[in-house]
């Protein structure tokens, strides 16, 4: 009986750890959650930066795409990576809207649960266990009682003393059940939190190796631009096409010449006017001579 006591006595130590246990990582899962909104109001930001940056990005690809000729291959591959990014930027709204509602908000409740649940467990364990301890006491005593009579030899008690200890025994033994149930039960309240915490994780997860599987699709955007570019001097074919299709067009452009300065107009016009003078001069002087 003595042994059984001990190890009753040490199964109720275990589960006492187990629960003193949770109840100390409330503060480690609340400041979890507080750093889980931090990055999400951060992603928020990013995502709304992300958006305006895309536009603008894709401006310069349309500036690109629009030129007459030289870099329209160039403003074609920018679209296709603007295109990309867009499709991150998606991703990452998805993330961050997985990370309040997948895993934030449903947290935050569930920290409220467990906090009930493990001061439920406790007091539950601690009545069962008290008035197993009682039943065990009293017995015990009333055993104690019929081995002193059966000492001092009044009358024949020893089979009732034999039944006496044999109670007393199998209230230690169902003593040692009920308290490997209550550690079993402590340890699946622990375990549950941390699967129910994974179960929380795993749509933010999803999304992050969703975002990040769209961002391998950029390589092959980027080899393509660096290409394209490694000649900045040297015009493509298509460029080139450009040119000659110009020949036998309608000629729907044409070059204007720009309008001459002051200052360039008025030398142009002295100049012209000292060469009138000098041909003057000089079908003056021929004629006189041929006279």
């Amino acid at each position: 009986m003595e042994t059984a006591e001990k190890e009753c006595g040490a199964l109720g130590g275990l589960f006492q750890a187990i629960v003193n246990d949770m109840k100390s990582s409330y503060p480690i899962w609340e400041d979890f959650n507080s750093k889980a909104t931090k990055l999400h109001s951060q992603l928020r930001t990013t995502v709304l930066a992300a958006v305006a940056f895309l536009d603008a990005f894709q401006k310069v690809a349309d500036m690109a795409t629009n030129t007459r000729g030289a870099t329209r291959d160039i403003g074609s591959a920018l679209t296709r990576m603007c295109m990309r990014h867009r499709s991150i930027e998606t991703k990452l709204r998805q993330f961050t809207n997985a990370l309040l509602e997948s895993l934030i908000n449903p947290l935050q409740e569930r920290i409220e649960d467990w906090k009930k649940s493990a001061n439920q467990l406790d007091k539950d364990h601690a009545k069962e266990y008290k008035r197993a301890r009682h039943e065990i006491k009293k017995k015990s005593s009333d055993t104690l009682k019929l081995q002193k009579k059966a000492r001092k030899g009044k009358g024949d008690l020893q089979p009732q003393l034999d039944s006496a200890l044999q109670d007393v025994n199998d209230m230690y033994l169902l003593l040692e059940e009920t308290e490997k149930q209550a550690v079993r039960r402590a340890l699946i309240e622990e375990r549950g939190r941390f699967c129910t915490f994974i179960t929380f994780l795993q749509p933010v997860v999803n999304g992050e190796l969703t975002m990040l599987g769209e961002i391998t699709h950029l390589q092959g955007i980027i080899d393509d631009l660096v290409v394209l570019t490694a000649e900045p001097h040297k015009l493509p074919p298509a460029s080139e096409q450009v040119i000659k299709d110009l020949k036998g067009s309608d000629y729907s452009w044409s070059y204007q010449t720009p309008p001459s300065s002051p200052s360039s107009s008025s030398s142009r016009k002295s100049s012209m006017c000292r060469s009138v003078s000098v041909e003057g001069g000089g079908e003056g002087q021929g004629y006189h001579s041929r006279k």
